[in-house]
């Protein structure tokens, strides 16, 4: 076999191929258009010299492991150059595990609204609603980075029109390799088709094959310029709550995440079975304070510790001022319980249904 470099680069020998005549005329107008743009670009002079520049490129690629088939998986560099700036690489398996306690969280419009507009516009700048077409290409360019990213097993967009352009219809279906992250990606789809008009009629997440299936149906306003912000994050939330509803979570074999939502109401508050239950975790916690926390910050933290499982509301944390929520007549024995630890620590003084600690 010879070697490149026994061959001269001068461009002096021709090759004829045989291109079907629509390929042809894509290849002219490709050269011309962007030639037109980029006049200074040496290789779109001419069809020749694009040609050479390709090929040669190609088989670059194909020296350093790629093959044919990677050509049906390309990311583009306008794909990649938008994810790039709003992601980065990380470390798999640390962010699988962190992403637990996050799986029922609401990916809310108002938390990251940067986020969503700049998603919007790159989706608007692409795209035509009205032409289905555009709409295909564009998700295809998304799955080719979805696949680059080692978190895609597989996604897929099937559409459909009826009698008119704006009587759109869809499946969307993605399937992952890890289960937080894949249960996140989805929420995030599920929000993102909500910004762009798109209703989700029904869901299917398998927990087992980290899979899901989206029933679509555009609405109004995916063909809509305007933002209509109160609308769109109706929609969204309508989407995501497909996924993250409380028949989800409490089918979910972890009960902390229905305590995780309760924990938002102060109405309810815990309550333990026995006191050596209570006893018990009230020593682990009064145990770490001790140990971790400076000692005249101590009986605050006694203090947050009550209002966390609701018993308390504090006043002011400075001079240690609280109201307990708790019923006299229904809860007397935490309420004595509650005021024979904190009097164990310093006095405990009462004025006008307010707690004073000295």
């Amino acid at each position: 076999m010879v070697s490149n470099k026994e061959l001269s680069k001068k461009k002096t020998t021709q090759q004829t191929i045989s291109i079907s005549p629509a390929l042809k005329a894509r290849i002219e107008q490709y050269v011309h258009d962007n030639n037109k743009k980029n006049p200074k670009d040496n290789r779109l002079k001419s069809v020749s010299s694009f040609y050479n520049y390709v090929l040669e490129k190609s088989l670059d690629c194909f020296d350093k492991g790629k093959t044919l088939d990677d050509f049906e998986i390309f990311v583009d560099s306008e794909i990649k150059n938008f994810f790039d700036e709003i992601t980065f690489n990380a470390i798999i398996p640390y962010y699988e595990d962190a992403l637990i306690t996050n799986r029922y969280t609401n990916p809310t419009f108002d938390k990251l609204p940067l986020f969503f507009l700049t998603i919007r516009r790159l989706y608007f700048s692409i795209m035509d609603p009205l032409d289905i077409e555009s709409i295909r290409k564009l998700f295809d360019r998304l799955r080719n980075w979805l696949l680059s990213n080692n978190l895609t097993k597989d996604s897929n967009l099937d559409l459909f029109t009826g009698k008119s352009n704006t009587d759109l219809t869809g499946i969307f279906e993605f399937s992952g390799f890890y289960r937080n992250l894949s249960f996140e990606h989805c929420k995030y789809v599920a929000a993102i088709f909500g910004l762009l008009g798109i209703h989700i009629s029904n869901s299917i997440y398998s927990e087992k094959d980290n899979y899901c299936r989206f029933d679509l149906e555009a609405t109004e306003l995916f063909f809509r310029k305007e933002l209509l912000r109160s609308e769109r994050i109706k929609l969204m939330n309508n989407n995501v709550f497909q996924l993250i509803n409380y028949i989800r979570i409490i089918s979910d074999d972890n009960d902390y995440f229905l305590w995780m939502k309760m924990a938002k109401d102060k109405n309810n508050f815990i309550c333990f079975n026995d006191q050596n239950t209570r006893m018990e975790w009230f020593d682990l916690i009064k145990n770490e304070i001790e140990k971790y926390g400076e000692k005249e910050e101590n009986l605050l933290h006694f203090l947050k510790f009550f209002e966390k499982i609701h018993w308390i509301d504090i006043e002011s944390e400075e001079e240690l001022i609280f109201q307990i929520r708790l019923s006299e007549l229904k809860h007397p024995d935490e309420i004595q319980f509650l005021l024979n630890t904190l009097s164990e620590k310093s006095k405990v003084l009462q004025n006008n249904g307010k707690y004073y600690i000295e």
